[in-house]
């Protein structure tokens, strides 16, 4: 790797020559470099070797050498920024430019988005925090769900429309409403390059009864070779469904012995992870992958941190707008930022406080706080309910009183993600409100997990559904919103009750807007914001099918590059 002192010595050198090709004598190059004579040969050669100068030195001392410029001192920097780049390091990167945000652009302009390399297409996109963790048995992001479906499968999976397809299993059938059989395609592969065996399989599913959502799982057995049998507590005429949600992903047995799987995970998928790192996440096609292989080789996820990441994509972190600032190609989050309320053990376990909190952090007083930039940004409206269109909040009071005494020092906490281009300015918001009626806000800021979740008076969480249908919510009801810890059994069981009616009852349609009405009116959340979620088509370019999808991306194995 070139140093920075060699690039001043060649910018040096390239200033004295206004760039031009000179004949010229090693003494007098001494000079313009303030080198001894070896130390000047080894600078000469060194930039020979980078590929900047070519040097032709003449036999014999005091005879003319000639001295070639291959490079400008602006390539040099750009490419001397690329190498930084490659290894993540932005400060480094904008330094080699002269901290000129402009020419950072254009460097990561250049090098983002579709490419060519040796033949083959390759996608590098920019994102602003490192995809941590691809373990789908843990709780995980938005982002990380999307490419979890990318590197593994299920028995069953939703394409981008919403539609159950198969996926490991090619066909199933409902024996009765509590016994299903699943039919299992031959010859997968992981990863790793070891088959999957109907004992990783069994193992997966057995692993998803510690999970509420598939609590009503009693047994697991293969019949015969390659045939699945899931036997339930209950009926459920919509288990294959139920099946496609990202904790019920096939992982090898041998999960359990790799301490590295969160960041390279081993799975069935058509990308297989070769690098997860603070810089990049890296994915490449797998040669042995069941299905139809992929047509985009290899796909690069930057990570750009929140310091550069405005400057170099404004599209990073909101949907593409045009120039009258308007959205174009989007849709909104099929989900909703909330509030969960810790109504178990926390201070809205008293209803005086719940219904306090519930109106005075509402979201127009709460959006009211926000800079207008970032919430054109982030592409924010308001949420009544916990899907658009949906009306639950109800009548806000417009001046809420906190149920305690003049003199009482109220503490509330608030958690939240630590890297969401959102959070910190709702909770700043939070903040100002809160002291306006004298109660302070203590913040807890976590990647996975909260060490006393029980501390916790407010949870500020994203909803993260994976497809836009209304059954989505089961998912995440059940599976990912921690409402089951921060609830009362009484509440917690009713609503566990409305899904259950519904799985037990064939050709029933999900009773959303009730679940998601008592979820309101009960004050366990409080809804915040709808985002709008799009693909940059300045990142994106000639992309085929690089259609957005509930999770903010798009699927990389659908997609393809058309040449202009």
């Amino acid at each position: 790797m070139s140093s920075p002192r060699l690039r001043t010595q060649f910018e040096r050198l390239f200033e004295h020559f206004q760039g031009e090709d000179a004949v010229i004598q090693l003494d007098e190059l001494t000079d313009i470099l303030c080198c001894t004579r070896r130390n000047t040969r080894i600078v000469l050669n060194k930039l020979a070797e980078e590929g900047w100068i070519e040097w032709i030195p003449a036999a014999g001392r005091g005879k003319q050498s000639q001295l070639v410029f291959k490079r400008n001192k602006y390539d040099v920097s750009d490419n001397l920024a690329k190498r930084y780049l490659e290894e993540g390091r932005i400060e480094h990167a904008l330094a080699v430019l002269d901290n000129d945000p402009a020419r950072l652009t254009q460097v990561f302009q250049g090098y983002l988005g579709v490419s060519h390399l040796e033949g083959q297409q390759v996608i590098r996109l920019p994102y602003y925090r490192q995809i941590a963790t691809l373990n789908p048995l843990k709780p995980t992001r938005r982002s990380e769900q999307h490419i979890i479906r990318q590197i593994f499968s299920g028995l069953i999976k939703l394409d981008e429309e919403g539609e159950v397809q198969s996926d490991l299993a090619h066909h199933w059938e409902m024996i009765s409403a509590s016994h299903w059989r699943f039919y299992l395609r031959s010859g997968i592969r992981f990863h790793n390059g070891d088959r999957l065996t109907m004992n990783d399989v069994i193992e997966s599913i057995q692993r998803l009864a510690s999970f509420p959502l598939f609590e009503h799982i009693q047994s697991v057995d293969s019949p015969s070779s390659n045939i699945i049998d899931i036997h339930l507590h209950s009926d459920d005429h919509y288990l294959p469904l139920l099946l496609t949600e990202t904790q019920a992903k096939i992982v090898q047995s041998q999960i359990g012995h790799n301490e590295n799987f969160d960041l390279i995970p081993n799975g069935t998928g058509p990308y297989r992870v070769t690098r997860n790192d603070n810089a990049r996440l890296v994915l490449e096609a797998f040669e042995h992958y069941f299905g139809y292989r992929p047509l985009i080789e290899r796909v690069e996820v930057w990570v750009i941190d929140q310091a550069h990441s405005s400057m170099v994509y404004p599209s990073l972190t909101h949907p593409n707008i045009s120039r009258e600032g308007q959205f174009t190609d989007v849709e909104l989050d099929p989900g909703c930022t909330y509030l969960l309320l810790n109504r178990l053990s926390g201070i809205a376990k008293n209803n005086q406080w719940a219904d306090y909190l519930s109106h005075k952090l509402n979201p127009f007083s709460l959006l009211r706080q926000i800079p207008d930039q970032k919430v054109i940004e982030l592409g924010l409206l308001h949420a009544h309910g916990l899907k658009p269109g949906w009306h639950h909040s109800g009548v806000l009071d417009p001046n809420p009183m906190p149920p305690k005494l003049i003199d009482e020092k109220v503490d509330i906490t608030v958690a939240y993600h630590a890297k969401h281009p959102l959070f910190p300015y709702v909770v700043q918001s939070m903040k100002v409100l809160l002291k306006e009626d004298g109660i302070q806000l203590k913040t807890i800021k976590y990647d996975l997990t909260v060490e006393n979740p029980d501390a916790v008076d407010i949870w500020l969480k994203p909803m993260g559904l994976a497809n836009n249908r209304k059954d989505a919510l089961i998912g995440w009801l059940l599976g990912y919103s921690d409402i089951s810890s921060m609830s009362t059994n009484e509440n917690f069981n009713t609503w566990k009750e409305l899904v259950s009616q519904w799985r037990e009852t064939a050709n029933n349609e999900f009773p959303a807007k009730e679940l998601a009405k008592q979820l309101v009116e009960t004050k366990q959340l409080i809804p915040m914001f709808h985002c709008w979620l799009g693909v940059s088509q300045e990142q994106c370019g000639s992309l085929q099918n690089a259609t957005c999808n509930a999770l903010g991306w798009f699927d990389f194995s659908q997609v393809w590059v058309k040449p202009d």
